[in-house]
This record gives C-alpha cells, sequence and structure tokens, in this order.
C-alpha cells in the first residue's frame, strides 16, 4: 500500500518536470515527427513507384495485346466479307476488288502492329500470322480470274481461302482471350499493391498519432497536414486504378460490344440483300446496311481518339517521295470527289521527301477532300494542291461551299463541334473529321490550318515539315508490299 500511495507522486513530479521543460519536449515531438514524415514519403514513394511499375506493365504488354487481338479480329471478318461479295457478285465490280484488296492490306497492317507486342507464349507470333495470311492470298487471289473460266477452281480455292480465314479468327480470338486474361491478373496485382499500401500506410499512420501525442498546437498543424496528405495519395491512388479500369473496359466493351456485331449485322443484311435480291424487306435491309457503316466509322473513330488520348500515336514513319505519293493521293481524291457529283482539281507543285506515316497523312488529307466536297455546291469544283515552301510540303484542300463565319473557325478542329449541324447528321458526319486529322498531323509535327469567307468557300491547309536530305530513298517492311489504290478511311466536318 505505502508503494501503491508513491507511484502517483513519482508520476506527478516527473510530469512537472516534463512541464519545466517545453523545449524539450517540442523539440523532441518534432524530431520524432521529422523522422515519421521521413519514413512517410519513403514508404509512399515506394508503393506509388510499384503500383506504377505493374500498371505501366498492363497498359503496355497485355492490354494492348487484348486491344490488337480485338482489331485483328475485326479486320479478319472484314476480309471474308469481301471475300464472300466476290463469290456472291463476282469479281466484274471493280469496287469489289479495290474492297477486297483494302481489307487485305488492312489485316497485314494489324498483323504488323501485333509484331511491335512482345511475344506472348500461347498464341501465334506476328510470323506465324504473316505466314497463313500470305498462304490465304496466294490461294484465293489468282483463283479469282477463273470465276467466270472455271467456276469449280473458282469454288474449291474459295472454300480454302475460307477455312485459312476461320483459323486467322480462331488465332486472333486466343490472342485476345490471353490479352483479356493477362489484363484481367495485371489489375488484380495492382488491386493488391494497393491493399498493400493501404496497410503499410495506415501503420505509419498510427505511429504519427503516437508522435502527436507530445505535440503542442503547432506539430498538431502538422500532423493534420500529413493527414490531409495520406488521404490525397489514396485519392490518387483510387482515381489511378479507376483510370486504367475505365481505359480497359470502353476499349474492350467498345470493341466487343460495337465492331464485330457491326460487321456481323452489316455482313448478313449484304447477304440477305444479295440471296433475296427480290425481297419484301430490301429497303428494310439496305437501311441496315447504310447505318452499320456509319456506325462502324463512328466506332472507329472514337477508338482512333481513344487510342491517342491513351498514349502517343502509333506510326509506321518511313520517307516518302511527295511527288508520287501525291499523284496517288489525287487519283483516289478525285475518285471520293466525283461520288459527291464535283470535279476534283490539282496544281500538284510540291516536291521533296518527307517523314511521315503515309497512311495516316492520307487519311487526314482525305478527310479535308471528303469535307469539301460534302459542303461544296451542286456541280461545283474541289481542288487539291501541293507545294514547297519554308522547308514544308503543303496540302492545300480548296471548296466552293457556303463558307463560315470567324467565329466559327476557332472550335473547327474540336471533337463533335459541327458547324452545320442539321446538315451534318443529314450526311453522316458526327464531328470527329477535322479532329482526327488534327491530331495525326500534330503526331508529325505538322501544322493544320483553316480560312474561309462566307458565300465564297473553304481552304484547308495542312504542312508536313520536309526531310533535311532529301535524297533519301523509301525504305522500310512494307517497302516490297503491294498496295492498292483504296482511299483511306475519311471523318466529318
Amino acid at each position: 500500500m505505502h508503494h501503491v500511495a508513491r507511484a502517483p507522486d513519482a508520476v506527478r513530479r516527473l510530469l512537472e518536470r516534463l512541464r519545466s521543460r517545453p523545449a524539450f519536449i517540442l523539440g523532441l515531438s518534432l524530431g520524432g515527427l521529422l523522422i515519421a514524415i521521413a519514413i512517410t514519403g519513403l514508404a509512399g514513394l515506394a508503393i506509388n513507384q510499384n503500383v506504377a511499375d505493374i500498371t505501366a506493365r498492363a497498359l503496355e504488354h497485355d492490354v494492348n495485346l487484348e486491344d490488337e487481338g480485338d482489331d485483328l479480329r475485326a479486320a479478319v471478318l472484314d476480309l471474308r466479307h469481301y471475300h464472300r461479295d466476290l463469290v456472291f457478285l463476282g469479281p466484274n465490280s471493280p469496287q469489289a476488288l479495290l474492297n477486297f484488296s483494302s481489307a487485305y492490306m488492312r489485316m497485314h497492317e494489324q498483323i504488323d502492329d501485333y509484331a511491335e507486342i512482345e511475344r506472348s507464349p500461347g498464341v501465334l507470333s506476328a510470323e506465324e500470322l504473316e505466314t497463313s495470311a500470305e498462304t490465304y492470298f496466294e490461294t484465293f487471289e489468282p483463283a479469282i480470274g477463273l470465276y467466270y473460266v472455271d467456276r469449280v477452281a473458282f469454288d474449291v480455292a474459295s472454300d480454302q481461302g475460307l477455312a485459312q480465314l476461320e483459323e486467322l479468327d480462331e488465332a486472333a480470338q486466343a490472342i485476345d482471350r490471353l490479352g483479356e486474361d493477362q489484363a484481367e491478373a495485371s489489375l488484380a496485382n495492382v488491386d493488391r499493391a494497393n491493399q498493400k499500401a493501404r496497410f503499410i500506410l495506415l501503420g505509419v499512420l498510427g505511429g504519427l498519432v503516437l508522435v502527436g501525442v507530445g505535440l503542442v498546437w503547432s506539430a498538431f498543424r502538422v500532423v493534420t497536414q500529413i493527414r490531409e496528405l495520406y488521404e490525397a495519395q489514396q485519392a490518387s491512388a483510387a482515381k489511378l486504378a479507376d483510370a486504367v479500369r475505365a481505359k480497359t473496359d470502353f476499349i474492350a466493351d467498345a470493341s466487343h460490344e460495337l465492331r464485330t456485331p457491326l460487321t456481323v449485322l452489316r455482313g448478313n443484311a449484304e447477304a440477305g440483300l444479295v440471296i433475296e435480291s427480290a425481297c419484301g424487306h430490301r429497303e428494310i435491309l439496305e437501311e441496315i446496311v447504310a447505318e452499320s457503316v456509319r456506325m462502324t466509322r463512328l466506332v472507329a473513330d472514337l477508338l482512333f481518339l481513344a487510342r491517342s488520348d491513351a498514349e502517343s500515336l502509333p506510326l509506321r514513319i518511313e520517307p516518302v517521295e511527295a511527288e508520287p505519293f501525291a499523284v496517288d493521293l489525287a487519283e483516289r481524291a478525285g475518285v471520293l470527289v466525283r461520288q459527291h457529283g464535283h470535279a476534283l482539281g490539282t496544281a500538284l507543285a510540291g516536291h521533296g521527301t518527307i517523314h511521315v506515316d503515309a497512311t495516316r497523312i492520307e487519311q487526314a488529307v482525305m478527310i479535308l477532300v471528303d469535307n469539301a466536297a460534302k459542303y461544296s455546291l451542286p456541280n461545283s469544283k474541289v481542288s487539291l494542291n501541293t507545294s514547297t515552301w519554308n522547308g514544308q510540303f503543303v496540302f492545300e484542300v480548296v471548296d466552293s461551299g457556303a463558307g463560315m463565319l470567324p467565329d466559327e473557325l476557332a472550335p473547327i478542329f474540336e471533337r463533335f463541334y459541327r458547324v452545320d449541324k442539321v446538315r451534318s447528321r443529314r450526311l453522316g458526319g458526327a464531328g470527329l473529321g477535322l479532329s482526327i486529322a488534327k491530331t495525326i498531323v500534330d503526331a508529325h509535327g505538322g501544322r493544320i490550318a483553316v480560312e474561309s469567307q462566307v458565300d465564297e468557300g473553304t481552304k484547308m491547309r495542312i504542312q508536313i515539315p520536309l526531310a533535311r536530305n532529301t535524297g533519301v530513298a523509301s525504305s522500310g517492311p512494307g517497302a516490297k508490299r503491294r498496295i492498292p489504290l483504296a482511299p483511306g478511311p475519311v471523318g466529318h466536318r
């Protein structure tokens, strides 16, 4: 009892001694706080780096693998669709041959894109897919000319080709499934890393609470700020996980739920039109085909912009001789302009060498040509001109439409912006074309601009830097490949 009675006296004397030395207590508390802050910072950096590494691996390989599998399958289905067009309609239509060749080249491009991803076990390599694609082409393409001469030989080659396309489709599905599984596993790793981070940071926070017991009001403010930083870090980690998940869901859902069903829907409707040419539902089937084409283009545009936002735009830069490139581009533009009932005028004076992704630059220019043709007055002229100026190769597209007011020019390259909304809807425009063109030009270090006068028309200009050594010859993986004349995908103003 005597010892128990003396214990409160000893504690009281200790507290009085400590109260008499506030500077020591404050210094000790601040020192402990600084140590805790250092531990918190190091732990946060280590955790953030770990989460960033896991997320980067998921984005760089797993999600891209799934995306490329979807794109490859869509390309195979497109090729199969145009293959069947040749079977049902015959090769007497130049457009049917053109569509078939374009679809074959798009499939090659998807295989090339897939080749840039690190090889994954359990699926076919890009070289094996390339071999299968070339085997298909060598089997079916020579037999097209036998359609009217030896139909039996044509049908045999066609059946063999369709079987080979089915194998390519199964390979693309296997790549897609592997990408889904790996992406799901990577996101699970991100979740586990975040859970571990929460446990570590909660332990550090407990230490801060113990240190903060002896702090005066100034030290308490520091603890409060640390807690706010912790909450901000948790919010940032949650936003990062949500962003990764949202991007993955968008690409997967858009690819699975839109592109493939639209392709199947279009193919079935066109097959119905061919098989039952005099059916009572012809107008409905034609409307289904038209709407599926429009929706497929819109989905492709949205996916293009989504990829350009999520990462740098993938480009296949090669030295290109500008003069022959412009001549070929003018031929494609002429076909497009004539489809709208206009005439194409050209003044191709540019020369030199440009380092570009020729397919993407063609897409950007064709977007401008398509817009000019759609918004020109009936039976008028659209001009495509090229020139060389101040170290730049210049593409210029001029129309004779109604023109635009000055305040309409500033937002013209924004997404979903349409000057004439009523007419744009009637023509099928979604307001994405010029945004896509600007994205492509910016990725090449170029510049896109517009000049317009009301009742006088609009002039769109693309400037691409010329190569310093204009004598460099074109080279690259696609130098020996046959590239059919086919206009690239276009957008709408």
